[in-house]
């Protein structure tokens, strides 16, 4: 199996993929943080440093990579 470098994303890219799987992605809600939303049956959120959000991405693509779910690369990592 090809196996692909998902440590270079960057924060938009990160944004990015995380509105494409459905999550409003907001500034704050204090200085240097970034909401994830997700509305559903309950709307969660998970506040996080955004130098985690490509880091949390990456994790996402590797497990979809791996399970078949992705089955080409994530252009302009």
């Amino acid at each position: 199996m090809l196996e692909t470098d998902f440590e270079k994303l960057s924060f938009e890219k990160a944004v990015e993929l995380f509105k494409e799987w459905g999550f409003l992605v907001e500034q704050g809600p204090r200085d240097g943080e970034v909401t994830l939303i997700l509305d559903g049956y309950h709307r969660s959120y998970h506040v996080c440093d955004p130098e985690k959000l490509p880091e949390m991405a990456a994790s996402v693509l590797r497990v979809r990579w791996r399970t078949g779910a992705m089955v080409t690369p994530v252009s302009d990592v």
